[in-house]
Parts: structure tokens; sequence; C-alpha cells
């Protein structure tokens, strides 16, 4: 799906050297493949799920009617009232109350470290705050404390708001939320994370899970019952549910196991689920699946296939890259984003490792190093373990590639679809690697090492040379290289200030340090090296471009749906690429026109 940007952007007037860029968003493209990982049911068998940053409503045949992209980054939380008329969500940064009807936005404030989001009986919302229980009227503002005196761990909430589980440092509680009664009470053997919680049908009793362990919790009764296995069960990515009033089920990447409740003793054989994630009972029995689709599965044939399945728009991108200047991207992808149509690149399946240059795709997947070059893929060497390999750099040109990981990096040839060496850090007389990158001529590597300044390495005589002398008590991260040899480093000071050190050719100090309030996600220089984007993990403005020579920044825009990695220039540099959508709209991929 392509939707085309509606909103103005003009040149900022900069007082630079250089002269001043526009970047217009061009077009918004959306991608399948949302994660999800939260679901709430509404009145008539709808549903409100968060897609990456988004909360959509679906229909009761999962269909998405709705979208509310008002909150920037990845949701960490998802409540809806009981009567089904608001959906709350949150992030790290934000939370924010939606009317379901209308789309319009109720309530926002600011998130809490250890927030948590739900709904009483009467609609108003509770929200764990500094290890305080709130109660926010979301007509009149008015904020009340009701339990916790700073002392609350986590807490989880029924779907109706009458019950509550409450952990703390040495125990959890259930107890009924109007009249704060404790039903039951247990102590825990180590301190709680987020708490994992579901209450029975009839109410009187709750599943709970820490991370070290999981208890049945049942009003009026003395003792809580330790369910076996309990300690594996994570208290977001696994799932532990009331089928009925007598029945657990607990569902682990898609292995489950059924549980008796009163003795916490497994009950038959494990099974498999048409699953891949968490899942969510509904208040009529429903039984939806998450994670890379959302799914409705039939609690009366556990394992039958999934039916209704839909894979959700994301809201961002992690692979792409522009092949004959046409766009294309996805969740480890490569789909033409005009067409749909997928790119082949270096294997099957999703891939997590890729470098894109001058045309030239480097994929590794597993140990296995591939490249695509003029159309056609070569698979280049089958790397060893002992390295650890995850990243990968290429040169301006895309020739030489150089994949690295702790304990080793291997430089690679895309013409001749030879690898050239390999190197170990026992070799190079380091603890480990974080980063190694080709010279443009192939005939070194820099290297940042786990500690000290970054090297180059001559590869035909193994000598070691400065690169970059780094401020005292800085650590470099990343580095990028431009067609006419200027280094780019990514720094972090004894501070933690965020800095990006251009250094001239054959220099090894910087001409220019660039200095960022928020995290540097990514740099591409473009083709012909004369301007350095950067993308930063910052609310507003998050993509800046460089002057290459002076460090002048030319121009400045974005608020994006996610933090993304994924940015790329195209090949005539006239586009850049960020992978994520614009904040409020729906989309994965932004591309900008470059003026």
């Amino acid at each position: 799906m392509k939707i085309t940007a509606l909103f103005l952007s003009a040149a900022l007037s900069l007082s630079t050297a250089a002269s001043a860029l526009t970047l217009t968003p061009a077009q918004v493209y959306t991608v399948p493949g949302a994660d999800t990982q939260f679901a709430a049911f509404l009145p008539g068998g709808r549903v409100a799920v968060n897609a990456d940053n988004g909360i959509l409503i679906l229909d009761s045949k999962l269909r998405t009617t709705t979208g509310f992209y008002s909150l920037q980054g990845s949701i960490e939380g998802l409540a809806v009232s009981p009567d089904g008329t608001r959906v709350a969500a949150m992030n790290t940064r934000q939370w924010t109350v939606w009317d379901v009807a209308t789309g319009r936005e109720v309530r926002s404030g600011e998130t809490a470290y250890d927030a948590t989001l739900a709904f009483d009986a009467q609609g108003a919302l509770l929200m764990l705050n500094d290890g305080t229980l709130t109660r926010l009227d979301l007509g009149t503002g008015r904020r009340s404390d009701l339990m916790g005196g700073g002392d609350l761990y986590s807490v989880a909430v029924s779907p109706d708001g009458t019950r509550a589980a409450l952990a703390f440092e040495d125990r959890v509680q259930f107890m009924t939320l109007a009249d704060r009664k404790v039903l039951a009470e247990s102590p825990l053997t180590e301190e709680p994370g987020v708490l994992g919680a579901s209450f029975s049908p009839d109410g009187q009793a709750v599943a709970v899970r820490t991370g070290s362990e999981a208890l049945v919790l049942r009003a009026g009764q003395a003792q809580a019952v330790s369910l076996e296995g309990g300690e594996d069960l994570d208290p977001q990515e696994d799932s532990l549910l009331f089928l009925s009033d007598t029945d657990l089920l607990a569902v682990s990447y898609g292995e489950a196991q059924r549980i008796d409740p009163q003795t916490g003793r497994a009950s038959g054989e494990p099974f498999m689920l048409d699953a891949d994630g968490p899942l969510v009972t509904g208040p009529g029995g429903e039984l939806l699946t998450l994670g890379g689709q959302v799914a409705l599965l039939d609690p009366q044939d556990l394992e039958a296939p999934a039916t209704q399945a839909n894979i959700l728009p994301s809201s961002n991108a992690w692979t792409g890259a522009f092949v004959g200047n046409v766009p294309h991207a996805g969740l480890g992808r490569f789909l033409n984003l005009g067409s749909m149509q997928e790119l082949k690149v270096g294997g099957s399946g999703r891939l997590d490792t890729f470098v894109a240059q001058a045309n030239n795709i480097w994929t590794l997947r597993d140990l296995n190093v591939a490249v695509r070059r003029a159309g056609v893929t070569v698979n280049v060497a089958t790397l060893d373990e002992d390295g650890e390999y995850g990243t990968l750099h290429a040169s301006p040109d895309g020739t030489f590639a150089v994949a690295s990981g702790y304990y080793g990096m291997a430089l690679m040839n895309a013409t001749t679809g030879k690898l050239i060496r390999k190197v170990t850090a026992k070799q190079l007389n380091v603890e480990d690697l974080h980063d190694a990158l080709p010279t443009p001529d192939g005939k070194g590597i820099y290297v940042i090492p786990h500690e000290g300044n970054v090297f180059r390495y001559d590869v035909a005589t193994g000598k070691q040379t400065l690169a970059f002398a780094l401020p005292a008590g800085a650590e470099a991260t990343e580095f990028q290289q431009s067609a006419g040899g200027t280094l780019a480093v990514v720094y972090v000071d004894d501070n933690d200030g965020r800095r990006v050190a251009l250094l001239k050719p054959g220099a090894t100090t910087a001409f220019k340090t660039l200095s960022f309030p928020d995290s540097v996600r990514a740099l591409s220089f473009n083709p012909n090296g004369k301007q350095l984007a950067v993308l930063t993990g910052a609310a507003q403005n998050a993509l800046q471009i460089f002057d290459t020579g002076t460090g002048a920044l030319l121009t400045r825009t974005g608020q994006f749906n996610t933090s993304t990695g994924l940015l790329a220039w195209s090949q005539n540099g006239q586009q850049v690429m960020v992978g994520s959508g614009l904040l409020g709209k729906p989309g994965s991929v932004t591309v900008f026109n470059v003026k």
C-alpha cells in the first residue's frame, strides 16, 4: 500500500557555509509484518491490538477498522475500559487515552518508569507511578492515590476492572478494587519483575507469573498453588490463561500444556498450537493468538489450525535499500515498494544482517555470507562459529565487505566472490571487536576494538596504525566511510554525550565533531560522498544531513513512528529512505526527495 504524504516541507534557513537542502516527504509506503504483543476485547467481538507504535481496532473477523498512531515508539501496555468506549496505551515516554468511536484523544501524559495501565469498573484510568497505584478521572482530570505507598512493584487488573493482582518485593496479593479487600496473599521467593496475570471467569482466582515462579491465588484459600514449570514462564512473552474455572493453559513458543489450577500439576501431554506469540482470552471464551499475526484459535479444539489470520501493517522496516533507484524494504525482506514483489537475496527466510552499497547487497545468514551483484547472488563464504559474527560493512562501491563479530573479522570481494582474509581478535591482540569496516580499496580494515582507539589493519602486512584517537573516556560504537575517504565515527564520551567525529583521509583527529542529544541510530554517506545523513532517536528532527567537507548542517526533519536503524540513499543521491512511517499516520517506510 502506498500513501502520499499530505503535508508541506520547507527548506530550513541554516547559517552554514554550504547551501541548504530541502527534504520533502515524497511517499510513505506500508509493508506487512507488525509485531503484536498486547490485545484487549471490546463489545461485539472487536479487539484492540498494538501494531508496533499503532493501536488498531479490529472487527470480529479481525479486519482493521480504525488506527491510532500518535504514540512514538513501541507500545509497552494496552487496556480497554469495561464498557469498551475508551482504549489506553503507553510507551516508555507517554500514555494516551482515545475515544474508540471518534478516535479523539481524551487525555495523555508522561509515562512513569514503572508504569502500568488499566481501567477500574467505573472507567477511570489506573496507573502505577513510582510504586503507587493512582486513579485518574478522565472527565475531571482529578488524580488520587489508591494504594501501594511507593512499595508496589507491579499491578495487573481484571478486564472488568473489579479485581487486581499486586506484586510487592516479597509477596503478591489478590484483591477487590472497590473495597481493597485482600482475597488471598502469597509470599514470593524472589523480587518480581513485570507481573503477568489471568483472572478466572468466576472472578474467584488469579494465575500470576513473575518470571521466577507461577502461582494460583484463590479467594479464601490460605495457601497459593505453585505451578510446575512456572519458573520458565516469561510474564510477557509466554501465556498462562484460564480457559475455564478449572482449566489453565500454559503456552511458550507455541508449545502448550494444560494445568490443573487446584493442584498446579500438568494435565495430559504437551501439544503444539498454531501460534508464535502470546494468547489473550475474550469474555465469550474467544482465544486470540498474537505475534507475527493475529488469529483465532478454537477453544474446543486447540490443536486445530488458527482461523481469520491477519498480518497487520507495520510501522517500520529494518531491511531495505535502493536497487536501481527503486526503493526496496521490509521486515527481513526486500520488497519492491511499488509492486510489493520480493527481491530474493542470499537465501530464504527472514534476514537479520545485511549491508547495501552501490546496488550490491551483502547478506549474513547464520554463518553464510552472500552478495547480490549485477542481479546475480553469489555465495561468498561460510564463516566459523568462533567469531560470533553479527555485523557487516561494505566499501562505498560495494566491492569489498567485512563481516565482524566479538572474536574475529573476515574480508570478502564481491567481484571475485572470494574470501580474502580472516583475522581473529587474538591475532589483533584485542579482547574483542565492536565493528570493522573495509577501506575503499580493500587493502585495509578499520577496526573498533572493545577498548582503545580506532585503528587500521593492513591486510597485506598485518600492521596496525592509529586511525582515530578517541577523547579520554570515550567509547566508539560504529563508523562509515565516504567515497572520498572521509571517516565518520560514532562515539559516546565520558559524560554520555553522543558524538560523530569527521576525519579527513589519513587524519587521526577530527576536523569536525557533531553532537546529538539522542542516540545515533544510523549513518549513511550519499553516493558521491559529499553529504552525510544521520538518523537519531530524537522525537523531532530525527533525520539530519550534513556537508561532508565542512560538517555544516544542511537540513533536518522527521517525526517518525518508531526508532529505526534503516537509512539508505538512492544511487543518484536524489532520495533518502528511512525505515519508519511518519508520526500520526500509518506507514512503514518514508522516502524523501533531496533537493
